[in-house]
């Protein structure tokens, strides 16, 4: 069994500041869960400021854990998630996720036991299809989960104007009845599988 979870984006817009999330991640993965942080989604050059602000939240959450986090690499990225306990795909450029993992399909194969996180763009690219809120249109991700995304749902996302039922329409009325993850900032579902 593959535990997945699902964040509707900006986890410090949670109630509790992105702890609870933390907490489910490493759930059932002892004492020291290896975390691998997969930021595809986002321009090289800012992974080591995303990267070191991962490692202060896990710590600040997991006082009585002693999680080892390592940053996902293009080149090496299978052999990573064999190693990782988590994967977990952070926000940026859907499109940027989508392609970097469907270029890697080897990744998904021997996913039983581990959790597999994504965060808005990270979330797209796990599910069968999303609404892109930058490109206004359904845009497909990798299918690993059977599910139509709509990240950052009801949000003042890049704060200018949505029209969120008509994404949530387009969505659902797009291809195959597939059931629809409209998760708002800081909101998240976990699905095994």
């Amino acid at each position: 069994m593959t535990k997945f979870i699902l964040l509707g984006g900006y986890l410090s817009k949670a109630t509790d500041g992105g702890k609870a999330f933390i907490e489910e991640l490493v759930t059932g993965h002892g004492e020291s869960p290896k975390v691998l942080i997969c930021l595809f989604a986002r321009l090289q050059e800012f992974w080591p400021d995303i990267f070191a602000r991962e490692e202060q939240s896990f710590k600040a959450y997991l006082p009585d854990k002693t999680p080892e986090l390592r940053l996902a690499k293009h080149d090496i990225f299978v052999e990573q998630v064999r190693w990782a306990d988590v994967v977990y795909f952070r926000g940026g450029s859907s499109e940027a996720m989508t392609e970097s993992l469907v270029e890697r399909p080897e990744w998904k194969k021997d996913l039983a036991g581990k959790t597999i996180a994504g965060s808005s763009a990270g979330a797209d690219a796990l599910s069968t299809y999303y609404y892109g809120l930058d490109t206004r249109e359904v845009r497909s991700g990798t299918g690993l989960l059977p599910i139509k995304m709509i990240p950052h749902f009801k949000s003042d996302y890049h704060g200018w104007e949505f029209d969120w039922d008509k994404a949530e329409a387009e969505l659902k009325a797009y291809k195959e009845d597939l059931p629809i993850m409209a998760l708002r900032e800081g909101e998240f579902k976990v699905f095994n599988r």
